[in-house]
């Protein structure tokens, strides 16, 4: 891990925060390395319960570092060199996608290109008053990164995703919840309290049940229902025969919070 991320662990609570202020947080393969070890490392402790992913200085992140020449990440007219690049940052998407642990994203000022489409692989989004919200990709003659569209499409439908993606409009302040890419948009004084309860409330429930739900939630967007409900059905088995069910029923009876197991 690099000093451009930055984890921390409190109250079983996982802190990210991309850390290159001085160049609004610009995506570099520094960064991206550093913030899927970061990851890694939250995922694989038993006492991380949530991950908030948040950013110093007065920007999330606005997409890639175009500064970032030495070598160049997509070097000009070199196809395959280009892939494999950008084949080097989408480990971070796959990780999120499959991780047991759910995420926030805390969101304030700049959010472009790259970072957007980090943000939107979040299982959770709250912005401040502050945020502007722009795909860009198009404007700097590219199509999209870290899964743009695939997020985009799912979050706020294909009509909202082209006009997105293709007219790249800078959505401000409270219409970027309107457009459905954030959970909340809040005074910028209340926004990481706000992330930070949300982060205590999920790190309270029974891991395994938060990783089973992600798992449910993430094969109704893709499968019939008819092969949606058996997987349904092992997960749910698999929440049953689990100590937290069994601490969660000895709790309610004792009128008590449960404190359910380390581990997923």
């Amino acid at each position: 891990m690099t000093d451009t991320v930055v984890l921390t662990v409190t109250d079983g609570v996982a802190t990210i925060a991309m850390n290159r202020p001085e160049r609004r947080n610009s995506f570099t393969v520094e960064m991206a390395d550093g913030l899927l070890d970061s990851l890694e490392r939250a995922e694989n402790d038993p006492a991380v319960r949530a991950v908030v992913l948040t950013s110093t200085g007065a920007h999330w992140g606005v997409g890639r570092d175009n500064a970032d020449t030495a070598p160049p990440p997509y070097p000009p007219g070199d196809h395959l060199k280009g892939r494999t690049a950008l084949l080097h940052y989408t480990r971070l998407v796959h990780f999120m996608y499959d991780m047991n642990t759910p995420t926030i994203a805390e969101i304030r000022g700049g959010c472009a290109g790259a970072h957007l489409s980090f943000a939107m692989g979040c299982d959770f989004r709250y912005a401040d008053t502050s945020a502007v919200m722009s795909t860009a990709f198009v404007k700097v003659a590219f199509a999209g990164d870290l899964g743009s569209c695939w997020h985009l499409t799912r979050l706020v439908g294909p009509t909202k995703a082209k006009e997105l993606m293709l007219l790249s409009p800078k959505l401000r302040g409270r219409e970027i919840a309107d457009w459905g890419l954030v959970n909340e948009v809040l005074p910028p004084e209340e926004l990481t309290a706000k992330v930070r309860d949300t982060a205590l409330r999920l790190a309270a429930l029974s891991p395994h049940a938060v990783a089973s739900t992600r798992r449910n939630l993430q094969a109704a967007q893709t499968l019939s229902l008819g092969d949606y409900l058996p997987l349904e059905a092992e997960t749910y088995a698999s929440c049953a025969a689990s100590p937290d069910a069994e601490e969660a029923r000895a709790a309610f009876i004792e009128k008590r919070a449960p404190r359910f197991g380390a581990t997923a």
